[in-house]
């Protein structure tokens, strides 16, 4: 009997001793981080921006009793920079408010003739900003597709004269800085947290400037001055207002 209960005893041991080793054995499970907080576009930004603009116009205008059209292409390159304030609600919803200034070099100049007279009509855009209103789809959660409209400001400067029979018959030129509207949308990805690369279409209307006519020369003439604009541009986020996402 007493053998019998020391042959147990001995087994269980042995029993015992080859778990603790087989359990020593086996690999630990790794260790799983949480994952990280969803990505926020709410928060201030500032940024840099440049791009290319033109339109195409058409003026009449009658000189010396001709009457005639000209038609007047603009075109020119720009660049300036911009701040606004996004703020995703919904969740893939983000709105906000932007405004840019930028420096512009946009111009043109239409020369028309007609039998015993001629015409010339120029325009030039110095500078111009916006301030608007932006409301975008998160199409991912890194990817904004939006829609933006607002005001819009800036410097032409617009020039006419005219000649008859050969004789120059008069010059007039105005510098007006003028207001308008913009409406466009545009496509802004985010490379990281910080920042984030956007391309944008703009059509900006500054309303009309008016030139003064000569008497017996050049007549008065109303010139339009609208541009429409592509750019491309990079904003840098601050995390002030960001949440998940911040410099």
């Amino acid at each position: 009997m007493k053998r019998i209960l020391c042959l147990l005893a001995t087994t269980a041991a042995i029993a015992l001793t080859s778990t603790a080793v087989h359990a020593a054995d086996m690999p630990m499970k790794a260790y799983a981080p949480p994952p990280p907080p969803p990505p926020s576009w709410t928060g201030f930004y500032l940024g840099l921006n440049g791009g290319f603009g033109g339109d195409r116009n058409t003026y009449p205008f009658t000189v010396g009793g001709v009457a005639g059209t000209s038609t007047l292409n603009s075109s020119g390159f720009f660049g300036g920079a911009q701040m606004g304030y996004n703020w995703q609600f919904a969740p893939a919803w983000v709105a906000g408010v932007e405004a840019d200034i930028d420096d512009a070099d946009i111009q043109g100049l239409a020369q028309t003739t007609v039998p015993g007279a001629s015409a010339s009509i120029g325009t030039r855009l110095d500078w111009f900003g916006t301030v608007r209103g932006r409301v975008g789809y998160l199409i991912t959660p890194t990817t904004l597709f939006y829609g933006t409209g607002g005001w819009a400001y800036g410097r032409v400067v617009s020039s006419a004269s005219a000649t008859a029979g050969g004789l120059a018959t008069g010059a007039s030129i105005a510098s007006t800085q003028t207001g308008g509207w913009t409406a466009g949308a545009g496509l802004e990805y985010a490379i990281n947290p910080s920042i984030s690369f956007k391309t944008e279409y703009l059509f900006v209307n500054l309303g009309s400037t008016t030139l003064a006519g000569v008497p017996g020369g050049t007549p008065s003439l109303s010139e339009k001055t609208t541009v429409h604009t592509v750019k491309a541009g990079i904003n840098f986020k601050f995390n002030s207002w960001g949440g998940g996402w911040g410099l």
